[in-house]
C-alpha cells in the first residue's frame, strides 16, 4: 500500500501532475487506486472540475472529495487558494466508492441504505464517510449506521469552507459537487488492517451547565437562560456584535451525558441568545465550558503516536477539527508533522469528525482524527520514536501553556476542595439530623417528619400510622447490668425497628420481582426516629390501622425472642394511632403517647390501639 500526495492549484495542469501515479500503476504493483480530493476553492464547479480531470486522466480512479477548512499534505498544512490530491494505490485490498444522494430530511433513510450496503459487502473493514456539513439529523443518520455489523469500523470528516463563517458545505466527485450528498468508500480485503482513534485535549473549566431546551443542533437554554450568556457572563465575549468570533470557537461546550462526552463547537449566536452548533444537543444534558491545554494537547497526540509507531502503518489519514486549527494558529503543524515521521499523511481540516466507538458512530468537535492503514503483517523493522517538539511554544503561547496549568491545577484543587466541603456538609447535616448513640433520626427530625408526614396524609387522604415504642423496665437493665449494656440494648433495638420497618415496606408496597421508582420508594420508606431516652417512633405512610397494629406486634414479638447480651430478655410496649383527616400534631402525639401508658399500664410488652372518644381541636377530628 501506498500514498502519494500531490498539491494542485488554480492553474495547474492536472494531467502533467499526475504523473508519479501513472508510474506507480504501470508498475503493475497495485490493483486498485482511491483519490481523495480536499479543496478549500468553495466553488462547486471548480472542485467537480478538477474532479473531472483527474478522471479523464486516470479512468480506474475511484474519486472521493470534500471541500475543506485547509489541507493537510506531509502532516502540514497546506497554504490558502490549495487542492490536496491524495492518490491511495492498494495491492490486495478491495475498495468501492459510493454516493448517496438526497440525503437531508432523509436521513434515516439513508443510513438504512448505507447499513445494508454495510452487511452486504464481504470482507470489509471500514467505511469512510464524507459528509455536507452539520446541518441535516445526524442522530438518525448515525442511529442507522450503527446497526451494521459491529465488526465494520467508521470513520470521517464533514466539508466546510475555510472560513469560521462560510455557509456553503458540499462533497463532491467527478458526477459532480453537491450539498444533499454524502460519499461513502468502502474499504475490503483479508490483508488490509486500519488502527483508528480520536484525540482530544481540552477539558472542562468549571462547573456543568443543564441543557433546558434544545432543538437539534439548535442549542436554545442553559439552566433556563438563553445559552449565549455562557460566554458572556463567565468568558466577557461580547457574541452580540459578531454573531460567531474565533474567541466562542476556542472555547468549545463538553456535553457529557452518561459515560458519553463529546465537544461541541459554536457556528453562530442568534438575536434570541441561542447558539447553531457544530454538532446536536439533547435536553437533559450537562455541559461544560472547556479549554484547550497544549501541555494536556501534546501529551494525548505522542500517546497516539506511539500506538501508531507500534501498527507501523503504510499510511495514514488525519481528519483535524478547524476549531484546533484556530487554536494553534501559527503551531499548527506542530500537532500534525510528526505523524508524517511515521508513514505519509494527508488529509484535511474538518467541520466535524465521525468515528464508531463501542458500536455507535458518534459525531464530534475538535478531535484530531487519525486512520493508520497498512497491508499485511507489519515491517520487520522498527519504527523510531516520534514525539511532539513543543519547544516551539515560546511567548504568548508559553504563556498560554503555563496559564492553562494554572487553571488546571486550580481547578483540580477548588473540585477536591468542594468535594470535601459536600462531605463535610453531608456528616454535618447527619449528625444534626441524627441520634448519636442509634444512628436513627433525633427527636427534631422526628417531629419534623410526623408534621410533614400529616400534611402528606391530608393531601392525599391517606393514612399515616405511628408507632411509639418504649423499652420495659430500661431502668433496671441500666442500675443492674450497668450503663454500656443499657446503650447496647438501645442500638440492638434501634437495628430491629429497623429491620421491622423496612419489612413493612417491602410486603405492603411492593410485589415479588415488581421494581419501584425512587420517586415512590422516597415518599412511601418508612422513617424510624429515637423520641428520647428508651422512646422511639415509626413513621408508616400509607398504612392502615389493621396493617399498624400487624407492624407493631411484629416490633414486640421480635425484640421478646431477641437475646440481648449482657441483659438477656428484653420487652417492649407500644402504642399505635392512625390518622385519616386532618389531625394536630400535639393532639396525635398526646394520644399515641396515651396508648403506649395503657400498653404499659396493662403489663408491658403488649400493643394497644389508640382508642377514643374522639379529640376535636380546632375543628379537626382524630380517627383510630
Amino acid at each position: 500500500m501506498k500514498q502519494i500526495l500531490i498539491g494542485l492549484s488554480e492553474s495547474s495542469a492536472v494531467c502533467d501532475r499526475l504523473a508519479p501515479i501513472r508510474t506507480a500503476l504501470e508498475s503493475g504493483a497495485y490493483t486498485e487506486l482511491l483519490i481523495h480530493l480536499y479543496s478549500s476553492f468553495t466553488e462547486p464547479e471548480f472542485c467537480w472540475h478538477i474532479a473531472r480531470q483527474v478522471k479523464d486522466c486516470l479512468p480506474d480512479a475511484l474519486i472521493a472529495g470534500a471541500l475543506s477548512a485547509g489541507e493537510i499534505m506531509d502532516g502540514k498544512l497546506m497554504p490558502p487558494g490549495s487542492v490536496l490530491l491524495s492518490a491511495l494505490l492498494f495491492e490486495t485490498s478491495h475498495i468501492v466508492v459510493r454516493r448517496y444522494d438526497d440525503i437531508k430530511k432523509k436521513e434515516d433513510l439513508a443510513g438504512r441504505r448505507i447499513c445494508e450496503d454495510i452487511d452486504a459487502f464481504k470482507g470489509l473493514k471500514a467505511v469512510e464517510l464524507l459528509l455536507p456539513g452539520t446541518e441535516m439529523d445526524t442522530r438518525m443518520l448515525f442511529s442507522e449506521i450503527s446497526n451494521c455489523s459491529r465488526e465494520v469500523q467508521v470513520f470521517g470528516g464533514y466539508a466546510g469552507g475555510p472560513s469560521m463563517h462560510s455557509e456553503v458545505h458540499f462533497v463532491f466527485d467527478d458526477k459532480g459537487a453537491s450539498s444533499n450528498a454524502l460519499l461513502a468508500v468502502f474499504y475490503a480485503g483479508e490483508d488490509l488492517f486500519i488502527d483508528i482513534d480520536r484525540t482530544l485535549g481540552w477539558e472542562p473549566l468549571g462547573m456543568p451547565f443543564r441543557v433546558t431546551r434544545a432543538a437539534g443542533n439548535h442549542l436554545i437554554e442553559l439552566d433556563g437562560r438563553p445559552a449565549a450568556e455562557i460566554y458572556e457572563k463567565y468568558l466577557q465575549i461580547d457574541l452580540t456584535k459578531d454573531g460567531s468570533t474565533p474567541s466562542s470557537l476556542e472555547f468549545p461546550l463538553l456535553v457529557r451525558q452518561q459515560k458519553e462526552e463529546h465537544l461541541r463547537s459554536t457556528i453562530r449566536i442568534e438575536p434570541d441568545g441561542s447558539i447553531d452548533m457544530h454538532g446536536f444537543v439533547t435536553e437533559g444534558t450537562e455541559i461544560y465550558i472547556t479549554y484547550g491545554n497544549p501541555s494536556g494537547i501534546v501529551e494525548k497526540i505522542n500517546q497516539r503516536l506511539e500506538k501508531i509507531r507500534a501498527f507501523r502503518p503504510d499510511v495514514i489519514l488525519l481528519y483535524s477539527c478547524l476549531v484546533r486549527k484556530a487554536f494553534w494558529e501559527d503551531f499548527v503543524n506542530m500537532e500534525m508533522e510528526p505523524f508524517a515521521s511515521l508513514a505519509s499523511t494527508g488529509g484535511f481540516h474538518t467541520w466535524g469528525e465521525v468515528i464508531r466507538e463501542e458500536g455507535s458512530v458518534i459525531e464530534h468537535n475538535v478531535t484530531l482524527l487519525s486512520i493508520a492503514m497498512r497491508e499485511g503483517l507489519p515491517r520487520k523493522d522498527l519504527l523510531p520514536p516520534v514525539k511532539v517538539d513543543d519547544t516551539v511554544l515560546r511567548g504568548q503561547a508559553s504563556l498560554l501553556r503555563r496559564l492553562t496549568s494554572l487553571i488546571y491545577t486550580t481547578m483540580e484543587n477548588l473540585r477536591r476542595a468542594n468535594e470535601d466541603l459536600s462531605e463535610m456538609n453531608r456528616k454535618l447535616t447527619f449528625m444534626a439530623e441524627h441520634d448519636a448513640l442509634t444512628g436513627l433520626y433525633n427527636r427534631g427530625k422526628t417531629e419534623e417528619l410526623i408534621s410533614s408526614g400529616l400534611e402528606e396524609a391530608e393531601k392525599t387522604s391517606c393514612p399515616l400510622s405511628l408507632l411509639m415504642v418504649d423499652v420495659d423496665h430500661f431502668k433496671y437493665v441500666n442500675d443492674t447490668f450497668g450503663h454500656e449494656t443499657g446503650d447496647l440494648v438501645l442500638r440492638t433495638i434501634a437495628n430491629l425497628l429497623q429491620i421491622c420497618a423496612e419489612h413493612a415496606f417491602h410486603t405492603q408496597y411492593r410485589k415479588p420481582d415488581q421494581l419501584v421508582e425512587s420517586s415512590f420508594l422516597g415518599d412511601h420508606l418508612p422513617k424510624v426516629g429515637r423520641w428520647g431516652g428508651e422512646e422511639f417512633f415509626i413513621l408508616l405512610p400509607e398504612c392502615s390501622s389493621e396493617r399498624a397494629m400487624e407492624i407493631a406486634e411484629l416490633v414486640r414479638s421480635e425484640v421478646e425472642k431477641h437475646s440481648f447480651p449482657g441483659a438477656g430478655q428484653v420487652t417492649v410496649s407500644l402504642g399505635v394511632i392512625t390518622a385519616h383527616e386532618p389531625q394536630k400534631r400535639n393532639a396525635v402525639l398526646t394520644k399515641v403517647d396515651d396508648a403506649l401508658y395503657k400498653a404499659k399500664n396493662r403489663g408491658r410488652n403488649c400493643v394497644v390501639k389508640a382508642s377514643w372518644p374522639e379529640i376535636q381541636e380546632d375543628g379537626g377530628a382524630l380517627y383510630s
